[in-house]
């Protein structure tokens, strides 16, 4: 609770700030250069949000000759990058080109994953040169024609301005951002400690040049380009009276500008407004907990601390450059989250009211990397109840219907095809449905209980039941659809364990663990008495396992309601984990809430275990999640051998695929054995998309209708 809470409050002030707000350089998990976020999803759960009925009268029809209208049915509303943002903020942004294939970033990932150089942006191919202490720096000269949305030029400065907001020292403190800010470039430690007002390794050579050096202790890395990836942040917006030194290594106050009183004086109301937005939001938090519990006084100390720095910061002595530093931090966790007035994509923000964002076409956009410019004047995401999703676009009351998974509304979207209502794509999913474990504490902290609860279920039900079919089993960290298992998948499969419904071999490992006793931890657990006393009557049943101190062997799940994943696993491990010893609970409950327990556990955490779908990030990059060193390591893993493969497999010299595919293998037979989650399904998702759009002929795993829109007509 103690930092759960802290946080908690502090995600309410601020999202983080991606490194570059046009083209990020980091994505919401961390990884360097991503284009495609690693996003923790809530896809097979219905929609609670907003006031859509199942009643498809209750609908008002948003299409019109102009105007595409993409249903979704999840949407928060957070227009950066950061924290566990909802998928289809991200489809936003990817829209207004904040991030992804249509901003202005130095490289973009194309329809297969690849990293290339971004011709849109870039006057010519980057410049690598690699240095005499190992470093690799690269040279970036952009277009001179390059527009923000209100016209203003993009420059070099607009590339390097997010890198030093995000990777200055009081950008976590001030924010609550998770993101760490641009780590792989040299002199990033020095500048992020506050040694050092000058950031290494960055150089501005002229306005539309510039250049970016990876350190050598981050090298070589497989897809080198992620490391020196960036893009444009509307410097004029969100810090409009800062500029950078001519060498582009730090921020100053802008040539001319005298900081006013009035300046210091709306800092000041800033901070105070943090001050009280913090509390407001602890209350919130707190609200039901014992106010005399440890936690919670750790909590509150932490909160009075938080707000005595604040107090410090306002009415201690202003440095301009700091203040104006600040200030442009604020503006953007404040004002640009929420609303994204100035964008260098294909599509500007004009409003998210009502569980629905309006954008309308960027005029002074130049077209993405494939030489493609969006014509289209309108785009709605719209919020709708995921149960009736196909219904609206088989109706026409929406365009497009994406990713679904749920195995009867596929089969209702083809025979809405096979009637000619719509049109109809799917492409293999580059990610999976899992259980995610905590493996530093309760009983999931033993690799045989999470080997036992991976042989108590059987997986092929959820691909029949839930996916109707469309899907596979899978057993490693990998989708069908990623380039490592088109090449090796076959081969791997025969290395790996398939975890398959066997109560005998679960016993068999649990006997392994100290949950080997009867209630009174000397009487060794005997299986046929489980089976006996199971068949007599499970809904009594009461021999579990022990240890030796008399704790009973439970693990407790926390799911998303609504989910009918969450339904197969309560129907399936509760029943089969008795005849093992094992007391397993489900608990479903809101998306928010699981993410809260996932991600902020206590110490004695009452969830351990955790139902979830979440899609892979590019560069595929499992060091982030399960080194000990990892900052998003979610399931708490600390085991040298992750450390090791996590570590070869990001360390390889790009042009040695053969080593490369070894250690992903190495990393894929770890993962089976260790199972700090275990793989359920791998699904084939299929979009749906009305017959008046045209051009909509390419979608793959990280290529949607963000992405296409600039090939996309629309058909009066």
């Amino acid at each position: 609770m103690k930092n759960k809470k802290i946080y908690s409050s502090l995600m309410a002030l601020a999202l983080v700030l991606s490194l570059s707000a046009c083209g990020s350089n980091t994505d919401s998990t961390g990884n360097k250069g991503s284009q495609t976020s690693g996003q923790e999803e809530n896809k097979e759960a219905s929609s609670s949000k907003g006031d859509q009925g199942d009643n498809l009268d209750d609908f008002q029809k948003q299409t019109a000759d102009d105007t595409i209208v993409l249903g979704v049915s999840t949407i928060n509303g957070d227009f950066i990058q950061g924290y566990n943002n909802d998928a289809n903020d991200v489809n936003a942004r990817r829209f207004m080109g904040i991030e992804g294939n249509n901003g202005y970033s130095c490289y973009v990932i194309d329809e297969f994953g690849k990293f290339q150089a971004n011709t849109a942006a870039l006057d010519k191919d980057p410049e690598v040169i690699m240095n005499k202490d190992g470093s690799r720096t690269t040279k970036f000269t952009i277009k001179k024609d390059l527009k923000w949305s209100d016209g203003k030029p993009i420059t070099a400065d607009d590339y390097l301005f997010g890198i030093l907001l995000e990777s200055d020292k009081d950008f976590n403190t001030l924010t609550g951002s998770l993101n760490v800010g641009a780590d792989s470039l040299k002199g990033y430690e020095a500048f992020k400690k506050g040694d050092t007002d000058s950031f290494e390794g960055l150089d501005k050579i002229d306005d539309y040049t510039f250049s970016l050096t990876v350190d050598a202790s981050q090298l070589p890395y497989f897809e080198v380009q992620a490391l020196s990836n960036a893009g444009p942040t509307p410097l004029h917006y969100i810090g409009e009276n800062l500029g950078l030194a001519k060498d582009g290594k730090k921020l100053v106050v802008k040539d001319g500008y005298q900081v006013t009183d009035k300046d210091k004086e709306n800092y000041k109301k800033s901070i105070d407004n943090q001050i009280a937005l913090l509390k407001e939001n602890f209350e919130k938090d707190n609200e039901g907990e014992d106010k005399g519990s440890e936690d919670y006084k750790k909590a509150k100390e932490e909160l009075d601390k938080k707000a005595k720095d604040l107090e410090a910061r306002k009415n201690g002595d202003v440095d301009p450059t700091r203040l104006l530093i600040e200030e442009a931090m604020i503006k953007e966790t404040s004002d640009y989250r929420f609303n994204p007035a100035v964008t260098c994509g294909p599509y500007k923000f004009n409003k998210f009211e009502n569980n629905m964002v309006v954008l309308d076409l960027n005029e002074n956009y130049q077209g993405n990397f494939k030489g493609q410019k969006a014509s289209i004047p309108h785009i709605i995401i719209q919020l709708v109840n995921r149960n009736i999703g196909p219904d609206l676009l088989e109706n026409g009351d929406i365009d497009i219907w994406e990713g679904e998974t749920d195995g009867a509304k596929i089969d209702q979207l083809k025979k809405a095809e096979e009637a000619g209502k719509i049109q109809l794509s799917s492409y293999e999913r580059n990610g999976y449905g899992n259980i995610i474990f905590l493996t530093d504490r309760g009983a999931t902290k033993y690799k045989e209980v999470r080997q036992a609860i991976a042989s108590l279920m059987d997986r092929n039900e959820f691909v029949q039941a839930f996916l109707g079919g469309y899907g596979v089993v899978t057993n490693g960290m990998y989708g069908q659809s990623q380039w490592m298992y088109k090449e090796r998948g076959a081969d791997l499969q025969e290395k790996l364990t398939n975890w398959v419904f066997n109560i005998d071999k679960a016993n068999d490992l649990l006997d392994k663990t100290p949950y080997k006793f009867e209630k009174d931890g000397k009487t060794p657990w005997d299986k046929a008495k489980a089976l006996d006393e199971f068949n007599k009557n499970q809904e009594v049943f009461d021999y579990y396992r022990y240890d030796d101190k008399g704790n009973k062997l439970v693990v407790n799940q926390y799911g998303a309601e609504q989910s009918p994943i969450t339904s197969l696993i309560s129907n399936q491990l509760p029943p089969n984990a008795k005849q093992a010893g094992m007391e397993y609970n489900v608990t479903a409950g809101s998306f928010s809430t699981l993410m809260d327990y996932l991600s902020f556990p206590k110490e004695d955490a009452q969830y351990t275990a955790f139902s979830m779908a979440s899609d892979f990030s590019t560069p595929f990059d499992p060091w982030f999640y399960y080194s000990s060193q990892g900052p998003f390591n979610r399931s708490k893993v600390k085991d040298p051998k992750a450390d090791e493969v996590t570590a070869n497999l990001r360390k390889t010299d790009p042009s040695d695929k053969e080593g490369y595919l070894d250690k992903w293998e190495e990393f894929q037979k770890w993962y089976n054995d260790y199972l700090p989650e275990i793989p359920l399904y791998s699904n084939v998702f299929h979009t749906g998309y009305s017959n008046r759009i045209k051009g909509f002929d390419v979608i793959t795993p990280v290529w949607q209708a963000c992405d296409q829109i600039n090939a996309m007509t629309l058909e009066k």
